[in-house]
């Protein structure tokens, strides 16, 4: 079967009333989950340093740079816009492979900004969007893993494009040149973790979305057939690790937004450490466990948290965001992960540091992650009164199995979005928002979402 022609039909065809009304609404609470992590990222470093180049490449003003209060180019907006959206590390994933869709969100507001769409053609494109991600991510879940690939800028870079390609009213054969040349485009190294460089993925994936897509508009060929073609996308990127194209099969009839849905970050740090902090959390608010009562902490995680996050303390503050012992003294001395967590103050705190000495990730072969997106792990405390605690956690809070209420989803949307936006203004945003589908025109969004510099 030639699934990148089965793509670009599933594309091609998804139109507004058709989608399931369940799919809608998961597409309305990503939408709003990531306009508020934008607004929050847009004030790191990372995203400044892209808002810069994007000032300087400002002659033309077609596309709101998110929270830096001014537009530039849809390629240059959604390049620093991806990049603070994923700067946080708090932007929702899906239940496999991270956050392969956060290239997404920043992408189609820019390119809808420009194209002058409505409400309804924005979460269509989410919606295709993220229907294609979701299937490559299941047909490839060794990919980052063991590939070495970051999903955010491989798989992201082709969801991303189709979502772009929607928006563009593009045929079958322009989208099928799209993903052709947005598998050119993909790239993203895992190593590049815990630096500026990992959500500088998330913009790149946004700008090859737009870049793709607008290409292939004008006419810009590449090969049509090329996530079964020999030497194409699949074989370049599994790097000879089993891959199973047969998820594609479903497009159309099965929506992974309902049937796995996506996980909303409760914490502002990597996801794979999330099951580690709801144990310790627990354990804390249940038995009252006190810092200076601990003698030592175990945490057993599965071979890829062990591969992905650091047993070591951090030096910087994005290296606080991936690091286990780090994040876990925070969680026991604090109750609470916040953005304030993560600054370059707050990980020199030298009780932290002391109790994220005495915490000890390992392998642990007994734990398994499953096809649903569980993350298990165990965490054991040992006080120095001889007694010992333990938890096991096999979903993080913020998945669908242990989804996050209205009002944590409404509050986290606000704490970020005031980062950058006032009250008034952040409350304005959430409810168009809440009805993105009744938006005829998304000026006013924009006009809001362009914040003011500082």
């Amino acid at each position: 079967m030639d699934y990148t022609r089965k793509i670009a039909d599933f594309v091609a065809q998804t139109r507004f009333d058709s989608i399931p009304p369940g799919a809608l609404e998961v597409a309305k609470t990503a939408l709003l989950d990531s306009v508020g992590v934008i607004l929050a990222g847009s004030k790191e470093e990372s995203a400044r340093i892209c808002a810069k180049l994007a000032d300087e490449e400002r002659s033309s003003q077609e596309a709101t740079v998110i929270g830096q209060g001014f537009k530039s180019s849809t390629l240059m907006a959604a390049f620093s816009n991806g990049t603070a959206g994923h700067a946080l590390d708090y932007d929702h994933s899906f239940s496999l492979m991270g956050q392969p869709t956060a290239g997404l969100v920043p992408a189609i507001l820019v390119l809808g900004e420009k194209l002058g769409v409505n409400g309804r053609d924005i979460l269509e494109a989410y919606v295709a969007g993220f229907e294609v991600t979701a299937k490559i991510a299941r047909s490839l879940p060794v990919l980052s893993s063991q590939g070495g690939w970051h999903s955010v800028a491989t798989v992201g870079s082709l969801g991303t494009a189709v979502a772009c390609a929607k928006l563009l009213r593009l045929d079958v054969q322009a989208i099928q040149w799209t993903l052709g040349i947005a598998s050119s485009m993909a790239s993203g190294v895992v190593a590049n973790f815990a630096t500026m460089t990992k959500p500088l993925h998330a913009g790149l994936a946004s700008r090859n979305g737009v870049l793709a897509s607008r290409l292939a508009k004008l006419g810009f060929n590449a090969n049509p057939t090329m996530l079964g073609e020999h030497k194409g996308f699949y074989d370049a990127y599994s790097r000879d690790l089993p891959f199973d194209l047969h998820p594609f099969e479903e497009l159309g009839n099965s929506f992974d937004l309902i049937q796995r849905g996506i996980k909303i970050k409760p914490y502002p740090c990597g996801g794979l450490t999330h099951t580690a902090i709801d144990a310790v959390l627990k354990m804390r608010d249940q038995y009252k466990i006190s810092p200076q009562a601990v003698e030592s902490i175990k945490v057993g995680v599965t071979q890829h948290v062990f591969n992905t996050i650091s047993s070591r303390l951090p030096e910087t503050a994005l290296q606080g965001k991936f690091s286990m012992p780090y994040i876990l003294a925070r969680a026991l001395i604090d109750g609470k992960l916040v953005l304030d967590t993560f600054s370059e103050e707050a990980v020199r705190d030298p009780l932290v540091r002391s109790v994220g000495e005495k915490i000890e990730m390992a392998l642990d072969s007994d734990l398994r992650e499953s096809n649903e997106g569980s993350r298990p792990c165990k965490v054991t405390i040992r006080q120095k009164d001889g007694r010992t605690l333990s938890e096991r956690v096999e979903f993080p809070r913020g998945s669908r199995q242990v989804p996050l209420s209205s009002e944590e989803l409404r509050t986290k949307f606000t704490e970020c979005a005031c980062r950058a936006l006032n009250k008034e203004a952040a409350a304005q945003v959430t409810k168009m928002l809440d009805h993105l589908e009744d938006l005829d025109h998304l000026d006013p969004l924009f006009e809001l979402l362009i914040g003011n510099p500082s």
